[in-house]
C-alpha cells in the first residue's frame, strides 16, 4: 500500500510528529507552504491565521508536483487554529480526487477543540477511517504522544 502524509506546519510541532509517523509507517511525506508566507511574530501569526480561519479565506499553495493518483492513502497532518483545520490544508482540500482518497488525520493541538477540528475535516472527506490527535510539544502532556501514535500505526497496520 502506497501512502504519503501531507502535512501544514507553521511552529514545527506538526512536522515533529509527521516525520515519527511517516518512519514508523515507512511513508512518503509532502509539506505544504503557503505562497504568502505567515508573519514572524507570534502575536500577528494569531490575528492573520486565526483571522484566515474565521473569514473562510482560502491561501494560494505553493505549487505541487506530485501525482496523488499514485498512492492508495493519502493522511493529513494539521494543527489546530480557531478550532478547525488550517486554511492551507483546506487549499489542499479543494480536489474531490484528493479528498476521497484522505483515510487519516493527525491533528496537532495546545488543548484546543479536536472534536470541531475533526467533524469540519470529516465533512470534506468521507473515508477517514484513522485518526490521531497529539500535543503540542509546550504541553504538559506531550509525553503522551508516543503511545497515542504508536496506537494510531497499530489500527492502520491492522
Amino acid at each position: 500500500m502506497k501512502r504519503i502524509i501531507v502535512y501544514y506546519s507553521l511552529s514545527g510541532n506538526t512536522e515533529e510528529v509527521v516525520k515519527t509517523i511517516a518512519e514508523r509507517l515507512g511513508c512518503e511525506t509532502l509539506r505544504i507552504d503557503t505562497v504568502k508566507a505567515m508573519p514572524k511574530s507570534f502575536a500577528a501569526r494569531i490575528l492573520v491565521g486565526g483571522g484566515q480561519v474565521v473569514m473562510n479565506k482560502i491561501p494560494e499553495i505553493k505549487p505541487i508536483d506530485i501525482d496523488f493518483s499514485l498512492y492508495d492513502e493519502i493522511f493529513i497532518g494539521t494543527p489546530i487554529w480557531n478550532s478547525k483545520g488550517v486554511p492551507a490544508i483546506n487549499a489542499f482540500l479543494s480536489d474531490d480526487d484528493i479528498c476521497r482518497k484522505v483515510t487519516g488525520l493527525i491533528i496537532t493541538s495546545g488543548g484546543g477543540d479536536v472534536e470541531k477540528c475533526v467533524k469540519a475535516l470529516e465533512e470534506k472527506l468521507p473515508n477517514v477511517k484513522y485518526q490521531v490527535s497529539l500535543l503540542d510539544r509546550k504541553h504538559k502532556d506531550y509525553g503522551l504522544n508516543d503511545k497515542k501514535i504508536t496506537t494510531f500505526i497499530e489500527d492502520i497496520n491492522g
